[in-house]
């Protein structure tokens, strides 16, 4: 092939070419020693340098330095005082003695109580029988109050009784009768009539005093225009 005929060219022209020297070798540098080398030393170090070479001194030869045994660790102290002491500068701690508190004085003791002798009970005190209640008197029949009418007013009654021309007795049981039917009928008042008669007013005043009348709590002069002193106002109790 014509790639090798040229490389064969090549080797050719190679091969009558001058092969150039070797370059020579570069001398290599003294080890330089760890630990500084006396003053004769240092002398023919600089005269070989300078082209005058003389027999190398050896080197000195750095003696070996040996470790120091290692000594195993004092045992650790078995008590806390003991360590604090191996401190320097330092003082076991001494705790105060704790004193015991005192105790107080124990109270004296209390006298005995002195049991008194029982007082004897009192016999009860019988009460004495109550006296014989004695009747009390029958209460007293209820008088109505007689009071003033102005003379002017007329009035308005629930019932109206004209008992003129009537003798004394007549008269009274009539009037008694129309008093009993205004108290079922629930009245409040009623007027009644009597004339110039005296005895007639002198009756109606002493029934009314007597009590026989309880239902009628007040009285009045009839005022003029309902018949002024020929009449008169008879006013019943309230209803309970």
């Amino acid at each position: 092939m014509v790639w090798k005929q040229d490389l064969a060219k090549l080797k050719q022209q190679l091969g009558e070419a001058p092969v150039p020297p070797p370059p020579k070798p570069v001398p290599k540098p003294a080890d330089k020693p760890l630990t500084p080398a006396d003053l004769n030393t240092e002398d023919a170090l600089f005269l070989a340098a300078m082209g005058r070479r003389q027999p190398r001194p050896a080197p000195a030869r750095i003696p070996e330095v040996q470790a120091a045994p290692v000594e195993p660790p004092p045992p650790p102290p078995d008590t806390f005082a003991e360590a604090v002491a191996d401190l320097k500068g330092l003082k076991p701690l001494v705790r105060p003695a704790v004193r015991p508190k005192p105790t107080p004085p124990s109270p004296p003791p209390l006298p005995a109580p002195v049991l008194e002798a029982p007082v004897p009970l009192a016999e009860p005190h019988t009460a004495p029988p109550p006296a014989a209640e004695t009747a009390s008197p029958p209460p007293l029949p209820s008088r109505p109050v007689r009071f003033q009418l102005a003379a002017g007013m007329a009035l308005e009654v629930d019932g109206l009784l004209d008992l003129r021309g009537h003798s004394r007795q007549d008269a009274i049981e009539r009037l008694k009768d129309r008093l009993a039917d205004g108290l079922l009928l629930g009245w409040r008042s009623v007027q009644v009539l009597l004339g110039t008669d005296p005895e007639l007013h002198g009756s109606l005043l002493a029934l009314l005093e007597s009590g026989e009348a309880p239902m009628i709590t007040r009285y009045a002069q009839a005022p003029v225009p309902m018949g002024g002193a020929q009449a008169w106002l008879l006013y019943f109790a309230p209803p309970a």
